[in-house]
């Protein structure tokens, strides 16, 4: 058995206010694994207002506690894992954990996502998020039980993948299920890759900007918390229940978001190739080579022998764990991909199911990030077909299709062995590494994140979100309802002005739903209804304004986070391959790169950010309530 290396946490006062609010347990878990202390820290209804949760509380964490010259790599760096008001409460999907830190893919914020039972758990145990600082001295893992918090050795984790530790927790603890929720970092979180992820409850990602090498250069191995015994209320249950079921409705019924009920993201393939952004063979087609027929949702789904596996409190359909049903790797328990899963397949040029499902799983174990990990083959797989990058500097042949010898490749990398050393920083370090031609290939932003698993030549939206995003990766994300917030229903894509406009206006619903401690599955409804369940849950009234207004807050602060990590507007741009004009496919000859200079133009006017600097300008930060802000970057009040 393990020994715990803390006392028991001492419990602290709730709040210094009279009354919480709605969804909230009231306190923080501050963790140094440095000092080897834990404690509890309350915050009042003020700060839950202004912050909410998760990426709202904890881009100011970021802010307020994180110097200007502290890397993804420093001790003081923080790593913010935040559940939301939502978290625990009768609303589908409500299980949800938001990682905050400096990521080790851009060395800049990062906010990234997963679900499953972890925010239920942690809420139920009286935190609402865990604040970790500084590097533990051996591989140490967090055991929360209610009351009891305790730092344990895991040396005897140490190299097995996130399943592996999750069922040796289990093990260790006597527990199964849902009692326990295990988030961990395996074997690329261990040897610091850049783009590993952090992986929980079988199939649940937080998975950008290197995150999971943050916790592994903490030696933090895992976060394992027991489910609580503690009450949560709702303000007004009623209430609650009533936008829970409006939003379900809207989920069911809804054109635009019923086959997400139904398949998760599964249809995608099919969806997203009719508008030329599938990404095949890392960007060098648009056009699939197998008849899309056979990848229609009802065919994916039909393929597999299903177990159950979804998040809390979920009555949506994504998130199977299923049964291979042929092959040499007959009979496992993998991960039903999601649309990015399969979309790594079609990077690599595979068409093979099982392959790609048995190849996803892996990933998801090693802990990498499924969508770099298929830029960076996809990229290896071109450079060695033109000669690029040989046989003897791989150590073998790695062809277009090869799941085989993209697992052998994971492998490299994990270990950081041979080239994979190099493949290990990520595909902008390791193209600007070899440079040439090599470099030409290779799909990045020049912050040194890489792009969702779609063709951006053909979403614009999303190529130009990703490029300016504060977090490395989408932050306005795909527009739901737009007209909801004075979008229109449907733009040009190719119209890089109204792409502009619309990502501008768009900019901020991510944000708050990201603070809420719920899926963004299950909030593709009215940003109505999902204000209607927080004012129930809290008792405050909230307004579409007011969520909107929240998000763009948050975006600034997470800019000022990014601009005191040295990123400049200068950097907003895609890679030469990441920017280039399609060939073939529904998108052929539209060309983005042409229109670049002057959607960034628009959108920073459009944001109210100064075009030279990257700053939110004094009078944006005083719309938003930021006086504060605009004194710390313009030395002046607004």
């Amino acid at each position: 058995m393990t020994t715990a290396t803390s006392a028991p946490k001492v419990k602290a006062s709730a709040s210094s206010d009279a009354a919480l609010p709605g969804g909230y347990a009231g306190k923080l878990l501050r963790v140094d694994l440095g000092r080897r202390r834990v404690w509890a820290e309350p915050w009042g209804s003020g700060e839950m207002r202004e912050r909410i949760g998760g990426v709202g509380l904890g881009a100011m964490i970021l802010y307020r506690e994180i110097k200007k010259n502290v890397g993804w790599d420093h001790p003081d760096n923080r790593l913010v894992l935040a559940t939301g008001p939502l978290a625990g409460l009768p609303v589908w999907g409500t299980g949800g954990l938001t990682v905050v830190t400096i990521g080790a893919g851009t060395n800049g914020p990062t906010s990234t996502q997963a679900n499953g039972f972890f925010g239920t758990n942690l809420k139920y145990s009286g935190y609402d998020a865990i604040v970790i600082q500084g590097q533990a001295k051996g591989w140490v893992y967090l055991y929360i039980n209610d009351d009891v918090v305790e730092l344990r050795d895991a040396k005897f984790l140490a190299g097995k993948d996130t399943w592996e530790t999750q069922d040796a927790l289990g093990r260790e603890l006597g527990l199964s299920g849902h009692q326990l929720s295990v988030y961990s970092i395996g074997p690329a979180g261990e040897s610091r890759v850049r783009f590993a992820a952090i992986q929980g409850d079988y199939g649940h990602v937080a998975s950008k900007n290197g995150c999971g090498a943050v916790m592994g250069k903490k030696r933090l191995k895992a976060v394992a918390i027991v489910r609580g015994t503690k009450a949560l209320s709702a303000a007004d249950p009623r209430g609650l229940i009533q936008a829970a079921d409006d939003i379900a409705h809207d989920l069911k019924t809804d054109p635009s978001a019923r086959s997400l009920y139904e398949y998760g993201t599964l249809p995608g393939v099919v969806n997203l190739s009719k508008l030329g952004i599938l990404p095949i063979r890392n960007y060098t087609t648009n056009v699939p080579n197998v008849d899309l027929a056979e990848w229609e949702a009802p065919k994916l789904r039909a393929g597999f022998d299903h177990r159950g596996h979804q998040c809390n409190a979920c009555g949506m359909h994504p998130c199977h764990i299923v049964v291979l049903p042929r092959g040499e790797h007959k009979g496992e328990l993998v991960d039903e991909p999601e649309y990015e899963g399969w979309s790594c397949g079609w990077t690599l040029g595979s068409t093979d199911r099982d392959g790609i499902a048995w190849l996803n799983t892996r990933l998801d174990r090693a802990c990498v990030d499924v969508n770099e990990f298929g830029w960076i083959s996809g990229w290896v797989m071109e450079c060695q077909e033109k000669g690029l990058i040989t046989r003897d500097q791989l150590g073998f042949e790695l062809r277009w299709g090869d799941v085989k010898g993209a697992h052998r490749l994971l492998g490299m990398i994990t270990r950081r062995e041979g080239l994979g050393n190099l493949l290990a920083e990520g595909v902008r370090r390791a193209a600007e590494k070899l440079g040439g031609r090599a470099r030409e290939c290779a799909i990045y932003t020049l912050r040194g994140a890489t792009p969702r698993g779609h063709d951006h030549r053909g979403r614009w939206d999303e190529m130009l979100d990703t490029c300016t995003s504060g977090t490395g990766t989408l932050e306005t994300g795909n527009p739901v309802h737009p007209t909801e917030v004075g979008m229109p229903a449907r733009i040009n894509t190719f119209d890089g002005e109204a792409v502009a406009k619309l990502v501008a206006g768009l900019r901020g619903r991510r944000n708050f739903e990201d603070s809420l401690g719920v899926c963004i599955f299950t909030t593709r409804t009215r940003l109505e209804n999902v204000c209607r369940a927080l004012s129930a849950a809290t008792g405050w009234s909230y307004t579409v304004e007011e969520a909107m207004r929240f998000g763009r807050r948050t975006a600034a602060i997470l800019r000022a986070v990014a601009l005191r990590a040295g990123h400049t507007p200068d950097l907003e741009r895609p890679s030469a391959r990441y920017g280039s004009t399609p060939v073939d496919g529904p998108a052929k000859g539209q060309a983005v790169g042409e229109q670049w200079d002057r959607m960034l133009e628009v959108w920073y006017r459009e944001v109210g950010y100064d075009r030279k600097t990257g700053k939110p300008l004094p009078k944006t930060l005083e719309n938003l309530g930021l006086d504060w802000l605009a004194k710390d970057l313009w030395g002046r009040k607004a």
